[in-house]
């Protein structure tokens, strides 16, 4: 990893607004590479995950991230909004199957739940050898439980990504994770394993798309996984600023019927 919304879409306009005048004092100054990056996204998302009704979810991070030669350093805030049910759980950001019993129809917000995330970058791609990152990652409980926006409990993972640029203008994507799940009260739910595997084209060297397949195991025994096809377009406006979208077609129960993100960064 996703919500657009009426409100968040305003949210966006000033978030690109505020970038593009960030990119502009970046270039009077132009003194040394950026250190940091912030940036933001808007997804929203709408299916049953595995339940009898559907659930419409709207997910808004902001992300402030530390940038190193060899890695970086990102802390998470999302606010999110919930219509559901009541079976439905967000767990870093993806509603999950994990309450039993329909409820009456509830819309919920607030905060969600906090990331921290680490990169190492392990390989540079040279010869034959693609780039290598190592990851890892803490989910703080800073979203309300009993609201159905998280689990109440941490979770930590680690995972690690691979990419080939290989034709001069294709690049391959393969990621794999895996978290500890922490259980809330009256529940048990399994640790997940997710991966990643795509294909990206650079249209032009500002566009780049990508089309991938992603899978989770489920967090409820006899649930199905979660399974997606994802498509990315990754536009680079300058060094320093660039916007992202994202379309998400689910292939199972688990996942979200289809699912709809925008996006920008920028460094400075």
């Amino acid at each position: 990893m996703r919500h657009l919304r009426r409100l968040a879409s305003w949210g966006l306009v000033a978030f690109v607004a505020i970038g593009s005048g960030a990119f502009g004092v970046g270039l009077a100054l132009a003194a040394e590479p950026p250190n940091w990056q912030f940036s933001s996204s808007i997804t929203y998302e709408s299916g049953h995950f595995g339940t009898g009704t559907r659930t419409e979810t709207e997910y808004i991070p902001f992300t402030l991230k530390r940038l190193f030669d060899q890695g970086d350093i990102g802390l998470t805030l999302p606010f999110v909004t919930v219509r559901t049910a009541g079976e439905t759980t967000l767990v870093e950001g993806t509603l999950q199957k994990i309450r039993k019993g329909p409820k009456a129809p509830v819309t919920r917000s607030g905060v969600g739940d906090m990331i921290l995330k680490g990169r190492y970058y392990a390989v540079d791609e040279h010869g034959l050898l693609p780039t290598i990152v190592l990851v890892a990652k803490i989910k703080f409980p800073t979203a309300d439980e009993s609201e159905g926006l998280g689990t109440g409990k941490f979770d930590e993972g680690v995972g690690v990504e691979f990419s080939r640029t290989f034709l001069r203008d294709f690049i391959a994507y393969f990621a794999v994770s895996y978290t500890i799940i922490g259980s809330p009260a009256g529940t048990d739910l399994n640790n997940q394993t997710a991966f990643d595997i795509g294909l990206g084209y650079k249209f032009t060297p500002q566009l780049l798309g990508s089309v991938l397949y992603e899978e989770r195991t489920a967090l409820v025994t006899g649930e199905q996984n979660p399974r997606s096809l994802l498509f990315n377009a990754d536009f680079k406006v300058s060094q320093a600023f660039r916007l992202n979208a994202l379309v998400e077609a689910g292939l199972s129960s688990g996942a979200p019927n289809y699912g709809l993100t925008a996006g920008a960064s920028v460094k400075f």
